[in-house]
């Protein structure tokens, strides 16, 4: 990833990143999707067709989506993964990556979800392990530091 500044790199101008698009490759200044401008605008065509076939009479298939709105099926389970697609009171499309629950939109059901975030919440209450190479220190350690200020160089005498 590169940055640059514009106006000619004038300090006060605010930094730009350029990255490559992961749909078509193409380099574009990243500014809060990372998407460039024409796969973003494309994404947000996508959004539009198949929120308006959601919205209409119910019960069709991931298949049945793509075929009916010409956008490929991963695209679809991508949207409704990031939550970008509403499915309103219809068969859920997705099922929960951890118990294959049916689910609206995102990854995991709301009990995973809870689950989940109290095993974290559990684990931030333990201390850190060692990194490799470090062995573990008794409590109360503290770490050993070489002072310096005392001693005099070879050059100083």
């Amino acid at each position: 990833m590169e940055r640059f500044l514009p106006n000619d790199g004038v300090p006060g101008g605010i930094a730009m990143e350029l990255r490559n698009c992961p749909e078509c490759g193409k380099l574009f200044a990243f500014l809060s999707r990372n998407l460039c401008p024409e796969c973003a605008a494309l994404e947000d065509e996508y959004v539009k067709r198949i929120q308006e076939y959601l919205d209409g009479p119910g019960g069709a298939t991931i298949k049945e989506i793509s075929d009916a709105t010409e956008v490929p099926e991963e695209k679809i389970i991508s949207l409704l993964r990031e939550g970008r697609l509403i499915v309103r009171g219809k068969a859920c499309l997705l099922e929960c990556e951890r118990c294959g629950k049916p689910i609206d939109s995102g990854r995991y059901c709301a009990s995973c979800r809870a689950i989940l975030a109290n095993s974290l919440k559990g684990s931030s209450a333990v201390s850190p392990k060692p990194m490799a190479g470090e062995e573990e220190r008794p409590q109360g350690w503290k770490k050993a530091r070489m002072h310096t200020a005392g001693l005099s160089r070879a050059s100083d005498r």
